[in-house]
Order: structure tokens, then sequence, then C-alpha cells
């Protein structure tokens, strides 16, 4: 029997989809939980201030961390439902950003494996990430202005997604398995203020759409003539289309390929995931702009579990990424941000898990 620390990942969605098999039942026969914590390897490099011309100082040597939690259930022979959580932490030099991820999965096995024919299955998901707000304390250098802060209120993305996977068993301790998916991806947020300074004097903006309401921010340290306390500007006068920048929508596909192997106690697998997107709007804002655009990440996965007994498997897995997190927190992707996402970024999780 397949080791159950091999395949717990089967049924869950984004962003473990590089360890899918179509045959998770080999491993636990009915389900299984799983508890994980996450790591960045090395520091992190997230900025907040996309500027290419270099005149507002990125923010770098960061880190990131998460907790993560699993569950999957056989509900019939062939169908099997998963869920999962998260808390993410990723944060810079100065500022914080804290994350609630979710996912719920179904995945369907039409056939088993029969000679030269693989088990095929397909699974549907819906997974996305959110906060309460997202704060940047350090100037952000927008065309025609710098914003010393920037808040972000409820900022979320919602992603769906559709995988093909056909795993062949080669021999009673290896599987292969290949995979092909697409989906979309939708951000959304319920609303944004910011700081700036004009001429001495420190302004509250408000944001509805591109229409912008300042309010000027007691004491002035500006000194002579008359202090502007209320304005009322757009956006769209500086070049700036904020819904479009920050709430964009994208469409994704990704395939890729795994090898499960196991020995007694002891079971490894490794992966690879190439995921490709198409965002509307922000990146073609980018790249007027001369600002760097990514679309796309290699991922490599291993991990590797021993079986303590019938039920229970600690494991240590690993993800090395060519780029940061668009493909498993796509709300992090912005025009203020996309400059980091050219970065390398490799987590390392350890956990339990439990098979029944």
């Amino acid at each position: 029997m397949l080791a159950a620390a091999v395949a717990a990942p089967a049924a869950l969605a984004a962003p473990l989809d590089a360890l899918l098999t179509a045959t998770p039942e080999r491993a636990d026969p009915r389900g299984r939980v799983e508890l994980g914590f996450d790591k960045a390897v090395g520091a992190l490099d997230f900025s907040t201030s996309s500027d290419p011309s270099g005149q507002t100082p990125a923010i770098t040597q960061g880190d990131y961390s998460g907790a993560q939690m699993h569950a999957a259930w056989r509900a019939t022979d062939r169908l099997w439902l998963s869920g999962g959580l998260w808390q993410r932490r990723i944060h810079n030099a100065v500022d914080r950003f804290d994350y609630r991820s979710w996912q719920l999965a179904g995945q369907y096995r039409f056939n088993d494996a029969a000679g030269a024919v693989p088990a095929f299955a397909l699974r549907l998901s819906g997974w996305g990430n959110q906060a309460s707000e997202t704060a940047a304390t350090t100037p952000v250098r927008v065309p025609g202005a710098v914003l010393n802060t920037v808040t972000v209120a409820d900022p979320a993305d919602r992603n769906l997604q559709a995988d093909l996977v056909a795993t062949w068993p080669l021999s009673s301790q290896l599987d292969v398995t290949g995979l092909l998916s697409v989906g979309s991806t939708k951000l959304s947020y319920g609303g944004l203020t910011a700081t700036t300074s004009v001429a001495g004097c420190n302004y509250h903006l408000q944001f509805t759409g591109n229409d912008i309401f300042g309010t000027l921010i007691e004491p002035c340290a500006g000194s002579g003539g008359a202090v502007i306390r209320q304005f009322y500007d757009s956006s769209g006068d500086y070049g700036v289309d904020v819904a479009r920048e920050i709430a964009w929508s994208g469409r994704f596909m990704q395939f890729g390929a795994n090898a499960q192997w196991r020995d007694g106690p002891w079971s490894v697998a490794g992966g690879y995931l190439f995921y490709t997107i198409r965002r509307d709007d922000v990146d073609d804002i980018l790249a007027r702009r001369g600002n760097p655009v990514y679309r796309h990440n290699h991922q490599l996965m291993f991990e590797a579990a021993y079986k303590l007994n019938p039920n229970w498997s600690p494991f240590a897995r690993a993800q090395i990424n060519s780029n940061l997190f668009f493909n498993d927190i796509p709300v992090t992707y912005n025009a203020s941000t996309s400059s980091s996402f050219g970065t390398a970024l490799s987590v390392v999780t350890i956990g339990l898990r439990g098979g029944f």
C-alpha cells in the first residue's frame, strides 16, 4: 500500500498541486488530516513601492511564515472531498501583511489504471486569500505623486480551478502522475485610503473609484499663505486607474508531473509545476510605465515522510519557486508590488499527517 505521507496532497487545492495524484485512496482508505508550519528559506525580497526610477528605495529583507491545516474525505469509491485553511504572514523591513487562506475541492476518478492506460481524475476547486486590511507605511510612488502611507481595506482574491490528473502505477513502489489545469482569478477590495504631503501640509486621501477627497491633517507645517483644508481630485488625471491596478482579473493555466516512491515506513515524492497567467489591465498598465511584468512561475516540490504507525506520519516538504507568491497568493500582486515578483522564493514545511 502507498504510504499515507506521499499522497496526502492528492485532493487538495493550490498551492500543493505539484503533488496531485488520481488515486488518493491508495494512501488512506477513507480520509486524512494534516497540520503543517511554513517558513521561508533566507530573506524575502518584498517591496510595496514599485519604482523603476529608483527614486523611492525598495523595502526588502523580509520574511514569510504560515500555518496550514487540511482534511480530505472519501465520499464514495471514486469521489474525494477536501478543504484547507492557512494563516500566512508576509513582512518586509517595516510592514507586516497577514492573510487568511481557504480552499475547497472535489476530485472524481473516472477509471482505474489498466496496462498502459492511466487512472484519470477530474478535480474542481475554489480557493482564495483575504485580509482585514493591508497597510504600507513607507512612501509609495505613483504617477504624479508620492503617497506617504497606503491602506487597502478587505483585499481578497477568489480563484476557480479545474484539473485533469492522470496517474500511472509503474510498480508496487512507484507511481508517476501528469496534470493539466486551467482557472480564473479575480481580486477585490473594500476601500482605499492614503496620506500625502502638499506644500508642507499632510493630507488624508479617501478614494472612491478614481475620485480623491483630500482632508488636511493638523497641524500643518506650511508657512505663509492660505492653507487648503479640503480638495477633490481624480487619479485618472495622473494616469492611475485604481481598480484596474489593484483589483485585476485573469486566467491561468498550469501543467506538471510528479513521482511518488515508498519503501517500508519511508515515502518520498517530487514534482514540477509550470504556471502561467494572463492578467487583465494591470500588466498592460505596468508595461506602459516601463515597470516589470511577471506572468510565469516554475515550481519544484519535494516531500519525505516516515510512518510512525499505521495512522501517523511526520513529514517535511520543500517548495522552490522561481517567482514570488502570485500563483498561491494572487492578491499580493498589484501595480505597486510587481517589481518584487522577479525574485525566487523557497519555503520549508514541517508537519504531521494522520490517515484513517
